[in-house]
C-alpha cells in the first residue's frame, strides 16, 4: 500500500536539473572546451603571480590583467550558459556574445 502512495510522487524530474549540458548554447563538447579555457587561464594568472622581479614590468602587468580578466569572464559564461541564470538574464543573442568574447582575448593577448 505505501508503494502506490509514494510512486507517483518520487519520480525524478530531469527538467530540474541545475545544470544544462547539453543545452541549446552549450553542447557537452564546448562545455569541455569553456572548462579547460577556465582552467588554463587560472593556472596564467597563477604562474603570472610568482614572477618575483622583472626588468620591464608593463608587459607583465598587462598580462596579468588580461589572464585574470579572461578567467573571471569566462567563468561568468561558463556559469550563465551551463545554467538556468541565461534564461533571467534575456539575452537572445547568446553566440555573438561568445564569439565577441573570443574576439576581444584573443586580439589582445601579449604573444599574438
Amino acid at each position: 500500500m505505501a508503494e502506490a502512495v509514494y510512486t507517483p510522487t518520487t519520480t525524478p524530474n530531469p527538467g530540474n536539473s541545475f545544470c544544462l549540458i547539453p543545452s541549446a548554447h552549450l553542447d557537452r563538447n564546448r562545455f569541455i572546451l569553456k572548462v579547460v579555457e577556465v582552467v588554463l587561464s587560472f593556472i596564467a594568472f597563477i604562474l603570472e603571480e610568482t614572477v618575483d622581479s622583472c626588468f620591464t614590468c608593463s608587459p607583465l602587468y598587462f598580462f596579468e590583467f588580461v589572464s585574470c580578466t579572461a578567467f573571471l569572464f569566462t567563468l561568468l559564461l561558463l556559469v550563465l550558459l551551463s545554467t538556468k541564470l541565461h534564461e533571467k538574464i534575456h539575452i537572445e543573442a547568446w553566440p555573438t556574445v561568445v564569439r565577441t568574447w573570443r574576439l576581444c582575448f584573443s586580439r589582445s593577448s601579449p604573444l599574438s
